[in-house]
């Protein structure tokens, strides 16, 4: 059963990181390159959902499932458990691809890989459900703006 779990954990350590700053950077640097037309949106609009999430860290004080040392003002923000920043992020790139491309094969493959950063986040016990969700619900929204104006 260990060498399952090894597995298991590998692989949703691989998935998170597609929640992470490193993966948007490269996302637009690929949609700069191969001319995608909406990079300058998703870029800022990435700003503007670390700024909410931070802002929401900073006032809503909320302990991750394994509590973390709030030793400096870094480690204050990420002590605090709600919004999932990573889950925001992703479910923000994948839904302004989804309503971009319009197509079955970006919608599926968008969708699994937002699904499985989220669980990622539980499986690794950085978040709850709810931090999970919140964090989409900023991403899609924010998507939803972009796209609105």
């Amino acid at each position: 059963m260990s060498f399952l779990k090894s597995i298991l954990d590998d692989f949703f350590s691989s998935i998170t990181s597609f929640g992470s700053p490193i993966f948007y950077i490269l996302v637009i640097l690929v949609s700069m390159k191969f001319g995608v037309p909406f990079y300058a949106e998703l870029f800022f609009a990435l700003i503007f959902v670390e700024i909410i999430c931070v802002l929401i860290k900073l006032i809503y004080k909320k302990e991750r499932p394994i509590q973390q040392a709030r030793d400096n003002i870094y480690n204050k923000i990420d002590a605090n458990s709600f919004p999932s920043i990573h889950s925001a992020r992703i479910s923000l790139i994948a839904f302004t691809f989804m309503l971009f491309y319009r197509d079955l094969p970006t919608i599926i493959i968008a969708t699994i890989v937002m699904l499985c950063v989220g669980y990622s986040r539980i499986y690794l016990k950085r978040h709850h459900w709810l931090d999970v969700f919140a964090g989409f619900f900023i991403g899609i929204i924010t998507s939803l703006l972009i796209w609105t104006f």
